[in-house]
């Protein structure tokens, strides 16, 4: 890490830099341990302090990814630009003439799922099928079939940060959703990834979602009540909506909000929490955070006003407070809470929250604190009971009965009888105390560990969800001595990848992701997958970049996790994977980096921070087998830590072949000959004149060699209030001449770019925080957004192409991973696109879609109907006007026509 230099620093920022960012002579010594761990089994696990450790630099990489350099700060002015920019963008199907078409695939994973903290069961289905899910960066879900299959029904062309769902008891079509994360991973400091956008609302079951005007925040800076929601919850009389939100609770009763309780001081650190019974009692959780005067437990007969605290002399909570009714007697509430332990294994053993229950009918509580977990064994983060500062806290309670009562921290646990002896059992999360291997039995699938949400089915009371960092799961029977676990992660498609792989081969459809805390996936039907977005996990922690070799028949895989480690898998069938980690005395970023030459697979670099190591021989590289090309660290005056490589197309040359090189202080070198020098003194600072450079931190995210012009490069920055995106056509010479071409996103934070070709003509693509954009000539032509009903307004943090096949792969985080086709389509021009003279109806509809579309006797008109992750649902040839939709699932779908005399248009429409 890296200490910036700030001038003007407010003192928010001055606290951040001295407390909160690591200096740059600070080097990352808690790395964990190393593992040589097998294809089959793959071991996942950290201290409790390097769990923690990680966050913080989860939260740094992005944050050093946006501050600007001269301030330190993520400016608040060029966030909310941003945003509004892209809504106001050129979309490619509305863009004019083009001579080259982008079309868009979904490559997942559709089976596995990422951070969620809310899940709510529909009680207006009595088949406890349809359930309505959010995921922190991936949206609202809904499903109508019990989770085999997911819809996204919140719209891409917003950021959805979701935290809380809520559904109308009385109106059961009306639905609330809450957006903002402030515990957690990188949800700390000002311009977090995670703000919201206040509180949305469906009046149609949770299929269309419109934002509450009175809740409008611009997820730029806390400046809003609801920037961060933790709750939400409606009256079951009044059909008030009750917000917990940072330090108070809020009552809105369609007119206006109203403060029912309000802490001293409001940061966004004073978490909260809110029930309220059939009878309409609210009970509020304060956590300890807040001011000594509020923290802990409040109740209200009706929820306006006549609020009074009931734990004053029972306890006082240290941290986050949870809450929980019985459903079958709502006298009783259970109060889960961080109790301010932090457990050391090594010194005591401590469980780090306590359980309480009210009893409304006596007023009075009961402590049932040492009923809390605590297991033969230990292991930090694992057990006794770990909460990881409240970041995964949550309590629920069996309908049927209510002593029978669940808890979730960094693992799941059930108590049958809460009365009886005996603590909790683990019933998910990591398989035992003293192993960090998933929950796994071999009646069901791998659960997750990190639980946000458990929640019973109303209709089968031994079923129970979990909304986890791994996506949702359900258990049948949760009442059995051992739990099986069946992942719904179908679909759900809310992956956060860091950096994303294609194999080099033409027409492979072999793909491979790194994503945060969720380790590396591949996929690709060529990789024996079901099919183009099922995904299977080959390696465990952070995932970090990847790549694909077809240096070795044996298909190798380069992949790693943080802090530096790295491995060569051949999955075809080697026991184990070895590590090829360079070690001691070289340290990494936390996002491991490294690049394998796309056309030259033998060829291999790793950036250890400031040193460039290298081996041409990636098939039998050892961690023993690198060249240190930096002997001399400063040898040509450099102090970044490399963030981005590239290697120039074609057949490696060593008079014409080429390594790029981009730091986080700004600075792009250019190595030539790179798998036979010596070192990297020879290497020539290209650095463009108008970028940011010898301040930190100004992050080099992509350098974009042009398939065959090794002198066109795409040069990207991400940081807020510098030039960030710089285009050379003479990239080989002594001193390159570059364009600034931003254009129309002058500003966006830009994370990623490639450049394609096709039938002589070029196109280059740009991956942003706000998505993915596409200019036929960035000089003179402006950016438009591409694929806006599937990869929408998602961070695109990395491209890959292959320009054999003219595949783009598309890595998002947040949005899984899609995959663009580059084809050429000579003579369209915008007078075929029909999309304006398409007409649906009814919409929504239930059975049959009518289709008109005007002066179309004796053409052939052929439809596909897609999904909002852009799978294909139906398709046919249109010979009538009407579409039979009765067989679909609840959701919105897209129809799209094209006519044999080239014209094509497509509408949205929503099955109900």
């Amino acid at each position: 890490m890296k200490k910036p230099l700030l001038i003007c620093l407010s003192l928010v920022t001055i606290f951040t830099v001295l407390f909160l960012i690591p200096s740059k002579s600070e080097k990352q010594t808690n790395k964990i341990e190393r593992k040589t761990f097998k294809n089959a089994e793959r071991e996942e696990g950290e201290t409790l302090e390097e769990r923690a450790l990680f966050d913080e630099q989860r939260f740094l990489y992005e944050y050093y990814r946006q501050a600007n350099p001269l301030t330190g700060e993520i400016p608040k002015t060029e966030k909310l630009l941003e945003f509004n920019r892209s809504k106001q963008a050129k979309l490619r199907s509305n863009s004019g003439s083009r001579t080259i078409e982008t079309s868009f695939i979904n490559r997942g994973p559709t089976n596995f799922g990422g951070r969620t903290r809310a899940l709510v069961v529909d009680i207006s289905d009595n088949t406890g099928n349809t359930i309505l899910a959010g995921g922190v960066s991936g949206g609202v879900f809904r499903t109508t079939n019990g989770g085999a299959s997911w819809t996204k029904v919140s719209s891409n062309d917003e950021i959805h940060n979701v935290t809380a769902i809520a559904q109308d008891p009385s109106s059961t079509s009306t639905w609330y959703y809450g957006t903002g994360e402030s515990i957690g991973n990188s949800a700390r400091l000002s311009g977090a990834t995670y703000y919201g956008q206040g509180i949305w609302k469906s009046t149609n079951g949770g299929l269309t979602w419109i934002q509450m005007a009175s809740t409008a925040s611009l997820q730029t800076s806390y400046d809003s009540d609801f920037d961060f929601i933790f709750k939400l919850a409606v009256h079951p009389l009044t059909g008030d909506l009750f917000a917990a939100v940072a330090g108070k609770i809020k009552r809105f009763n369609g007119v206006s909000w109203t403060d029912e309780i309000v802490n001293g001081t409001i940061t966004s650190s004073k978490h909260t929490d809110l029930v309220i019974t059939t009878g309409g009692r609210v009970y509020a959780g304060f956590s300890g955070t807040n001011d000594a005067d509020i923290k802990g437990v409040w109740t209200s007969l009706t929820g306006v006003g006549g609020y009074s605290r009931i734990n004053i002399s029972d306890f006082t909570p240290a941290g986050r407070v949870v809450l929980a009714l019985a459903p079958s007697n709502q006298n009783k509430l259970y109060v889960l809470f961080d109790n301010g332990n932090e457990s050391d294994c090594d010194v005591t053993p401590l469980i780090e929250a306590d359980l309480w229950m009210w009893d409304q009918s006596i007023t009075g509580f009961m402590n049932y604190s040492s009923k809390l977990p605590d297991e033969t064994g230990c292991s930090n983060g694992n057990d006794p009971f770990a909460i990881q500062g409240g970041y995964d806290l949550v309590v629920s309670v069996k309908p049927d009965n209510e002593n029978f009562v669940v808890i979730g921290g960094t693992n799941a646990y059930k108590k049958t009888d809460i009365n009886a002896v005996g603590r909790f059992v683990r019933i998910g999360g990591y398989i035992s105390p003293t192993s960090y291997g998933l929950y796994d039995t071999a009646g069901g699938d791998p659960h997750h560990p990190d639980i946000h949400a458990l929640v019973f089915n109303p209709f089968n009371n031994s079923e129970l969800f979990t909304g986890t960092d791994g996506g949702v799961h359900k258990t049948t029977n949760v009442t059995a001595s051992t739990v099986d676990w069946t992942d719904l992660n179908n679909n759900y498609q809310t992956y956060q990848f860091y950096h994303v792989g294609i194999d080099p081969l033409s027409g492979s459809d072999i793909i491979i992701g790194g994503a945060q805390d969720n380790g590396t996936k591949a996929g690709g039907m060529d990789w024996g997958m079901p099919d183009k977005t099922t995904q299977a996990g080959v390696g465990p922690g952070d995932g970090v970049s990847v790549a694909i070799s077809r240096d070795d028949v044996c298909l190798p895989f380069f992949f790693g996790y943080q802090n530096g480690f790295i491995y060569r898998d051949c999955p075809s069938g080697e026991e184990i994977t070895p590590e090829v980690s360079p070690g001691t005395p070289y340290d990494s970023q936390f996002v491991t980096l490294f690049h394998l030459d796309q056309n030259n697979n033998n060829a291999l670099y790793y950036a250890a921070e400031d040193r460039l190591l290298r081996t041409i021989d990636a098939t039998n590289v050892t961690s023993s087998t690198w060249t240190d090309m930096s002997d001399i660290p400063t040898a040509f005056g450099h102090g970044d830590f490399f963030q981005s490589f590239s290697t120039s197309w074609g057949a490696y040359n060593a008079s014409t072949s080429y390594l790029l090189m981009g730091g986080d202080e700004g600075h792009i070198y250019r190595l030539h000959n790179p798998q036979n020098v010596a070192n990297i003194s020879s290497a020539i600072d290209i650095t463009p004149s108008a970028a940011t450079k010898g301040a930190f931190p100004s992050i080099v995210t992509a350098l974009a060699i042009h398939p065959t012009n090794n002198n066109i490069v795409l040069a990207t920055y991400s940081n807020y209030g510098t030039n960030s995106i710089f285009l050379t056509t003479n990239a080989t010479d002594p001193s390159p001449t570059w364009t600034v071409v931003e254009r129309n996103l002058d500003a966006h934070s830009i994370r990623s770019a490639a450049i394609a070709e096709h039938s002589g003509e070029t196109t280059y693509f740009v991956g942003t925080a706000r998505g993915l954009y596409s200019s036929s000539d960035p000089t003179s032509v402006n950016w438009v957004r591409e694929a806006p009903t599937q990869i929408g307004f998602a961070l695109v943090s990395d491209l890959k192409y292959r320009p054999t096949d003219h595949k783009l792969l598309i890595g998002t985080h947040g949005n899984g991973m899609y995959e663009a086709t580059i084809s050429s389509t000579l003579g369209v021009d915008e007078f075929k696109n029909i999309s304006s003279l398409i007409k649906l109806y009814p919409n929504p509809v239930q059975n049959n879609l009518n289709v008109k579309l005007p002066q179309t006797d004796g053409t052939r008109i052929t439809y596909t109907i897609s999904n909002l992750l852009g799978q294909t649902i139906s398709n046919g040839i249109l010979d009538k006007e009407t579409i039979d939709v009765s067989q679909m699932a609840k959701g919105m779908y897209f129809l799209q026509l094209k006519t044999n005399d080239g014209r094509k248009g497509a509408k949205s429409f929503i099955k109900k």
